[in-house]
């Protein structure tokens, strides 16, 4: 027993050192690859760039296409389940309607075959006061009960036909999807089409541009993967509350409170504290310049007030080791994590007043707000 727990032992931590070796390994490896492909991307010709970025562009197209097959795949699966639901509700609540439909048949037979006259014998018959109002409460039950029915019947009768249509619109939006799906799978069926037709076009070099495109996929899907990363170092450091009212540049006015942030004093707090690669922000009158030097991506947008105390930048353009970005790659990066300011967390406990952003724009090099303060200085 005592060599049979001792080889197991031995098996255990012959596999969790293998596991310390492979994973290093296995982290330096990509780190080489992705190293090799950056270099590569920065010794192409402009010529080839230009090329490049034609190829790069059907390839962001199509991954749109295939995003937009995803998405409403996803919706016909739900509205399919949905369908079923409603199919299995209506069918139950039929059958409770055609169940109370013969219940209150019987009821109006057992009525018709009565007649009213029953009903005043019974009362006339009460031999005293007690017995007639036995008797009359009696019929009471019986008339609330057949009134009772009446209206689940009718309540049963909307209910159906309100969920026939909501059925019927389900229906009918599931035949749309399903159209839609079907033209997005000839879009990207004809992007790749087009795609292979530009590559045979660069004969000779084709074998070029297809290592040149597979690394800059590459790049990209790995940027992709890294950009949530660094907008949650972002908000990380804003929220740890490295600025200080000379940082801010505040200014106490008639009923509010104005600053402004020199692109200089931002960067230089986002940077020193961060544990990932550097990111720059740049403000001028157009708007706001995001780039990330060391994976050559650089966008282009604007801040908006999303609440009354955080700004939400919203993406307008950008490139990717200069070639062009189309707008709903610029989104995907920002899908996991979009790039908040939380100007709560900026001021901290500078000022003890609610945080309310009236006003937001970028000038020559700041970023300057207004808040509303609602009082006097």
């Amino acid at each position: 027993m005592v060599i049979k727990h001792w080889k197991s032992s031995l098996i255990i931590v012959l596999v969790f050192s293998l596991g310390l070796l492979i994973a290093p390994s296995k982290a330096t490896g990509e780190t080489q690859a992705v190293t090799e492909a950056m270099e590569q991307l920065e010794g192409i010709s402009k010529e080839e760039q230009e090329t490049l970025e034609k190829l790069f562009l059907y390839t962001q197209e199509i991954e749109e296409m295939e995003r937009q097959q995803t998405s409403i795949n996803k919706e016909i699966e739900r509205l399919v389940i949905d369908i079923d639901s409603l199919d299995k509700s209506i069918a139950k609540e039929e059958e409770n309607y055609i169940s109370n439909l013969e219940l209150l048949e019987l009821l109006l037979i057992s009525y018709q075959r009565s007649g009213p006259a029953s009903y005043l014998d019974i009362l006339l018959s009460a031999n005293d006061l007690t017995s007639f109002i036995k008797s009359l409460n009696l019929i009471k039950d019986i008339t609330r009960n057949t009134r009772e029915l009446l209206d689940s019947i009718e309540e049963i009768r909307l209910y159906l036909e309100e969920k026939k249509e909501e059925l019927s619109q389900n229906k009918s939006l599931l035949e749309i999807r399903r159209g839609e799906l079907e033209v997005a799978i000839i879009n990207v069926k004809s992007l790749l089409e087009e795609q292979e037709k530009y590559l045979d076009s660069l004969e000779e070099k084709r074998e070029l541009y297809e290592e040149h495109l597979d690394n800059l996929k590459f790049m990209w899907d790995n940027i992709k993967d890294l950009f949530s990363e660094i907008v949650g170092e972002f908000s990380r450091i804003v929220r740890e509350e490295h600025f200080t009212m000379d940082d801010l540049k505040i200014e106490f006015g008639f009923m509010s409170i104005k600053g402004a942030l020199h692109e200089d004093t931002f960067n230089r707090i986002l940077n020193d504290n961060t544990a990932l690669t550097d990111m720059y922000f740049s403000f001028n009158n157009d708007g706001v310049i995001v780039d990330v030097p060391e994976y050559k991506l650089t966008l282009r947008g604007y801040f908006i007030i999303q609440d009354s105390y955080s700004l939400l930048f919203v993406p307008e353009g950008g490139s990717f080791y200069d070639m062009a970005l189309e707008i709903e790659s610029i989104e995907e990066l920002f899908s996991r994590k979009p790039l908040f300011i939380d100007f709560e967390s900026i001021i901290g406990d500078m000022l003890t007043i609610d945080i309310e952003l009236k006003d937001v724009y970028t000038e020559d090099g700041y970023l300057k707000f207004t808040i509303d303060t609602g009082f006097f200085f």
